[in-house]
């Protein structure tokens, strides 16, 4: 028997699709990592326009990813989410401050898409991405290897170019992993 196509039969989610969740939908639209692909945000407009953007770069990829909308529950019930939901800082929010409204974003964003499929992959993109990731695997009803965050991936990637571009390095050359939290206590 031939191996499934994986790329023909998943459906992918993201929820949260500001910044970060736009560029992970756009990278997995361009490598055709998913036949649907589902967003969703609270702010309807931003991704109803991201729908919209996004659904552009498919079909001038060629590809045959389809970008829609959707609610949580219908996230909850795709084969893989990527959380990337969460606040922006305020002026003069402490840390502590600004993570206990992420919690709570999590808290509603995971409740919302409960019952999850229950082989669906859970990966949390937002930070303090530790934390963040355990209140999902709590709340998820999942087992707790369905449900991994990122780590401190980005805050590699980000310290690996804004190093290359100090001294000039060229970006290939350079690993810098980056361990621990990523915020100082205030």
């Amino acid at each position: 028997m031939a191996p499934q196509d994986t790329k023909s039969t998943s459906r992918i989610a993201i929820v949260g699709v500001g910044q970060v969740g736009g560029s992970v939908a756009y990278a997995l639209i361009l490598g055709s990592a998913t036949y649907e692909l589902l967003l969703v945000d609270v702010k309807v407009d931003l991704r109803d326009a991201q729908v919209r953007d996004l659904s552009d770069v498919a079909y001038a990829a060629g590809g045959t990813v389809r970008v829609r909308a959707a609610t949580h529950h219908e996230a909850g019930q795709c084969d893989i989410v990527v959380i990337t939901a969460g606040s922006k800082y305020s002026l003069g929010e402490t840390n502590i401050q600004h993570m206990h409204r992420n919690v709570s974003v999590i808290r509603n964003v995971v409740k919302a898409m409960t019952p999850f499929r229950s082989d669906a992959i859970v990966l949390v993109v937002s930070n303090p991405v530790d934390l963040l990731t355990s209140v999902a695997q709590e709340l998820s009803g999942l087992p707790k290897f369905q449900v991994f965050g990122s780590g401190t991936f980005l805050e590699s990637v980000r310290l690996r170019g804004l190093l290359a571009d100090k001294t000039g390095v060229r970006l290939v050359l350079l690993t810098v992993p980056i361990a621990g939290i990523t915020f100082t206590l205030q």
